[in-house]
Protein backbone atom coordinates (compact mmCIF):
# COMPACT_ATOMS: atom_id res chain seq x y z
CA UNK A 1 0.00 0.00 0.00
CA UNK A 2 1.23 3.53 -0.68
CA UNK A 3 2.03 6.06 1.98
CA UNK A 4 0.27 4.50 4.98
CA UNK A 5 -2.48 2.05 5.83
CA UNK A 6 -4.15 4.08 8.59
CA UNK A 7 -5.45 7.41 7.26
CA UNK A 8 -6.41 8.47 10.80
CA UNK A 9 -2.88 8.06 12.19
CA UNK A 10 -1.11 11.26 13.19
CA UNK A 11 -4.12 13.17 11.89
CA UNK A 12 -5.86 15.63 14.22
CA UNK A 13 -9.38 14.34 14.77
CA UNK A 14 -10.59 17.68 16.04
CA UNK A 15 -8.87 20.42 14.07
CA UNK A 16 -8.27 20.65 10.37
CA UNK A 17 -9.28 23.33 7.90
CA UNK A 18 -11.39 26.07 9.47
CA UNK A 19 -11.04 24.75 13.01
CA UNK A 20 -10.27 28.17 14.46
CA UNK A 21 -14.02 28.74 14.41
CA UNK A 22 -15.88 27.68 17.50
CA UNK A 23 -18.48 25.89 15.38
CA UNK A 24 -17.25 22.93 13.35
CA UNK A 25 -18.68 21.29 10.22
CA UNK A 26 -18.13 17.58 9.55
CA UNK A 27 -19.14 15.58 6.48
CA UNK A 28 -19.51 11.79 6.64
CA UNK A 29 -20.14 9.67 3.54
CA UNK A 30 -21.56 6.26 4.45
CA UNK A 31 -21.44 3.04 2.49
CA UNK A 32 -24.86 1.79 3.56
CA UNK A 33 -28.20 3.39 2.85
CA UNK A 34 -30.03 2.43 6.06
CA UNK A 35 -28.17 1.20 9.16
CA UNK A 36 -25.39 3.78 9.25
CA UNK A 37 -27.74 6.60 8.28
CA UNK A 38 -30.15 5.69 11.08
CA UNK A 39 -27.34 5.49 13.59
CA UNK A 40 -25.85 8.86 12.65
CA UNK A 41 -29.32 10.39 12.70
CA UNK A 42 -29.64 9.13 16.29
CA UNK A 43 -26.31 10.74 17.17
CA UNK A 44 -27.35 14.05 15.60
CA UNK A 45 -30.71 14.11 17.33
CA UNK A 46 -29.81 12.84 20.79
CA UNK A 47 -26.08 13.19 21.45
CA UNK A 48 -24.57 15.89 19.26
CA UNK A 49 -24.21 19.45 20.50
CA UNK A 50 -25.58 21.22 17.44
CA UNK A 51 -24.36 24.57 18.73
CA UNK A 52 -20.79 23.34 18.41
CA UNK A 53 -20.90 20.85 15.53
CA UNK A 54 -22.88 20.43 12.32
CA UNK A 55 -22.88 16.88 10.95
CA UNK A 56 -23.75 16.27 7.30
CA UNK A 57 -24.47 12.62 6.43
CA UNK A 58 -24.01 11.70 2.76
CA UNK A 59 -25.63 8.53 1.42
CA UNK A 60 -26.84 7.10 -1.86
CA UNK A 61 -29.75 4.86 -2.70
CA UNK A 62 -28.46 1.27 -2.90
CA UNK A 63 -25.31 2.30 -1.06
CA UNK A 64 -21.73 2.91 -2.14
CA UNK A 65 -18.56 0.90 -2.44
CA UNK A 66 -15.66 1.91 -0.12
CA UNK A 67 -13.68 3.88 -2.70
CA UNK A 68 -16.87 5.52 -3.90
CA UNK A 69 -17.62 6.68 -0.35
CA UNK A 70 -14.18 8.29 -0.13
CA UNK A 71 -14.64 10.00 -3.48
CA UNK A 72 -18.16 11.10 -2.59
CA UNK A 73 -17.07 12.92 0.55
CA UNK A 74 -14.14 14.47 -1.30
CA UNK A 75 -16.69 16.28 -3.44
CA UNK A 76 -17.35 18.38 -0.34
CA UNK A 77 -13.71 19.39 0.04
CA UNK A 78 -14.31 22.76 -1.60
CA UNK A 79 -16.86 23.78 1.03
CA UNK A 80 -15.01 26.57 2.89
CA UNK A 81 -16.99 25.79 6.05
CA UNK A 82 -15.94 22.16 6.36
CA UNK A 83 -13.52 21.10 9.06
CA UNK A 84 -13.37 17.34 8.58
CA UNK A 85 -14.21 14.76 5.93
CA UNK A 86 -15.02 11.15 6.88
CA UNK A 87 -15.89 7.97 5.01
CA UNK A 88 -17.63 5.10 6.80
CA UNK A 89 -17.48 1.70 5.15
CA UNK A 90 -17.20 -2.03 5.85
CA UNK A 91 -15.01 -4.93 4.87
CA UNK A 92 -17.94 -7.13 3.83
CA UNK A 93 -16.90 -8.84 0.59
CA UNK A 94 -15.76 -5.63 -1.05
CA UNK A 95 -12.78 -5.35 -3.31
CA UNK A 96 -10.74 -2.17 -3.34
CA UNK A 97 -10.41 -1.71 0.43
CA UNK A 98 -6.65 -0.97 0.28
CA UNK A 99 -7.22 1.51 -2.54
CA UNK A 100 -9.88 3.29 -0.49
CA UNK A 101 -7.44 3.53 2.43
CA UNK A 102 -4.71 4.85 0.16
CA UNK A 103 -6.88 7.56 -1.35
CA UNK A 104 -8.23 8.59 2.04
CA UNK A 105 -4.70 8.88 3.40
CA UNK A 106 -3.56 10.93 0.44
CA UNK A 107 -6.55 13.29 0.56
CA UNK A 108 -6.87 13.79 4.33
CA UNK A 109 -10.12 11.84 4.68
CA UNK A 110 -10.67 10.17 8.05
CA UNK A 111 -12.05 6.62 8.06
CA UNK A 112 -14.59 4.88 10.27
CA UNK A 113 -13.82 1.38 9.03
CA UNK A 114 -15.41 -1.83 10.33
CA UNK A 115 -14.65 -5.48 9.64
CA UNK A 116 -16.71 -7.46 8.94
CA UNK A 117 -19.35 -4.69 9.08
CA UNK A 118 -20.73 -1.69 10.93
CA UNK A 119 -23.07 -4.12 12.68
CA UNK A 120 -20.12 -5.20 14.83
CA UNK A 121 -20.09 -1.68 16.30
CA UNK A 122 -23.75 -2.12 17.28
CA UNK A 123 -23.00 -5.47 18.93
CA UNK A 124 -20.14 -4.01 20.95
CA UNK A 125 -22.61 -1.77 22.78
CA UNK A 126 -23.75 -4.92 24.59
CA UNK A 127 -20.79 -7.28 24.73
CA UNK A 128 -17.27 -7.93 23.60
CA UNK A 129 -16.53 -10.03 20.55
CA UNK A 130 -14.04 -12.90 20.65
CA UNK A 131 -15.14 -15.10 17.77
CA UNK A 132 -11.98 -14.68 15.73
CA UNK A 133 -11.52 -13.65 12.13
CA UNK A 134 -14.70 -13.27 10.10
CA UNK A 135 -13.29 -12.84 6.57
CA UNK A 136 -15.96 -10.32 5.68
CA UNK A 137 -18.92 -12.40 6.87
CA UNK A 138 -21.35 -10.86 9.38
CA UNK A 139 -23.24 -14.10 10.08
CA UNK A 140 -21.82 -14.56 13.58
CA UNK A 141 -22.12 -10.86 14.37
CA UNK A 142 -25.80 -10.92 13.42
CA UNK A 143 -26.41 -14.11 15.37
CA UNK A 144 -25.01 -12.51 18.51
CA UNK A 145 -26.68 -9.17 17.88
CA UNK A 146 -30.11 -10.82 17.66
CA UNK A 147 -29.60 -12.01 21.24
CA UNK A 148 -29.59 -8.41 22.44
CA UNK A 149 -32.69 -6.48 23.54
CA UNK A 150 -34.40 -4.62 20.72
CA UNK A 151 -32.38 -6.40 18.02
CA UNK A 152 -34.13 -9.77 18.06
CA UNK A 153 -35.28 -9.36 14.43
CA UNK A 154 -32.25 -7.51 13.07
CA UNK A 155 -31.47 -8.46 9.44
CA UNK A 156 -34.55 -10.67 9.28
CA UNK A 157 -36.49 -9.92 6.10
CA UNK A 158 -33.97 -7.20 5.39
CA UNK A 159 -34.73 -5.09 8.46
CA UNK A 160 -31.42 -3.47 9.43
CA UNK A 161 -32.89 -0.22 10.70
CA UNK A 162 -31.69 1.45 13.88
CA UNK A 163 -34.77 3.20 15.19
CA UNK A 164 -37.23 3.21 18.08
CA UNK A 165 -36.55 0.33 20.50
CA UNK A 166 -33.15 -0.32 18.94
CA UNK A 167 -32.05 3.24 19.62
CA UNK A 168 -33.29 2.91 23.18
CA UNK A 169 -31.27 -0.29 23.58
CA UNK A 170 -28.10 1.49 22.43
CA UNK A 171 -28.58 4.55 24.59
CA UNK A 172 -25.82 5.32 27.12
CA UNK A 173 -23.71 2.39 25.91
CA UNK A 174 -21.31 4.15 23.52
CA UNK A 175 -18.53 4.23 26.13
CA UNK A 176 -18.80 0.46 26.58
CA UNK A 177 -18.80 -0.01 22.79
CA UNK A 178 -15.63 2.06 22.56
CA UNK A 179 -13.86 -0.01 25.22
CA UNK A 180 -14.87 -3.23 23.47
CA UNK A 181 -13.76 -1.88 20.09
CA UNK A 182 -10.33 -0.90 21.41
CA UNK A 183 -9.82 -4.35 22.92
CA UNK A 184 -10.10 -5.91 19.46
CA UNK A 185 -6.79 -4.33 18.49
CA UNK A 186 -5.05 -6.54 21.06
CA UNK A 187 -5.94 -9.58 18.96
CA UNK A 188 -4.76 -8.11 15.67
CA UNK A 189 -2.19 -10.34 13.90
CA UNK A 190 -0.02 -7.25 13.41
CA UNK A 191 1.76 -7.38 16.77
CA UNK A 192 2.29 -3.61 16.99
CA UNK A 193 -1.45 -2.95 17.30
CA UNK A 194 -2.76 -2.59 20.85
CA UNK A 195 -5.64 -1.47 23.05
CA UNK A 196 -3.78 1.74 23.91
CA UNK A 197 -2.61 2.82 20.45
CA UNK A 198 -5.12 1.17 18.13
CA UNK A 199 -4.05 -0.19 14.75
CA UNK A 200 -0.53 0.59 13.68
CA UNK A 201 0.21 2.40 10.41
CA UNK A 202 1.81 -0.77 9.10
CA UNK A 203 -1.31 -2.86 9.72
CA UNK A 204 -3.06 -3.56 6.38
CA UNK A 205 -6.82 -3.01 6.64
CA UNK A 206 -7.67 -6.54 5.50
CA UNK A 207 -5.77 -7.92 8.49
CA UNK A 208 -7.88 -5.90 10.92
CA UNK A 209 -10.35 -8.69 11.40
CA UNK A 210 -12.45 -8.12 13.40
CA UNK A 211 -12.27 -4.39 14.08
CA UNK A 212 -14.33 -1.24 14.13
CA UNK A 213 -13.02 2.30 14.26
CA UNK A 214 -16.40 4.05 14.44
CA UNK A 215 -15.48 5.20 17.94
CA UNK A 216 -12.94 7.58 16.42
CA UNK A 217 -15.75 9.46 14.71
CA UNK A 218 -17.54 9.80 18.06
CA UNK A 219 -14.35 11.30 19.50
CA UNK A 220 -14.31 13.85 16.68
CA UNK A 221 -17.97 14.65 17.31
CA UNK A 222 -17.07 15.23 20.99
CA UNK A 223 -19.55 12.55 22.10
CA UNK A 224 -16.81 10.57 23.84
CA UNK A 225 -13.25 11.28 24.97
CA UNK A 226 -10.31 9.69 23.19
Amino acid sequence: MSRRSNPNADKPLHKTKGASREHRVIYVAVEGERTEVDYLTYLKKDLLDSKRITLHVLAKRNGMKPLEAVEHVLAQAEDPRRDELWAMFDRDQHEGIPQAFDKAGAKNVNLAYSSPSFDLWLLLHFTGFNSGQQSGSSAIVHEQLRRQPGFETFDIRGDKSVRNERVEALRNKHEAATRNAKKLANDCPTTTCSHDTGHDDRCPPLRRDPCTEVWQLLVSLKIIDA
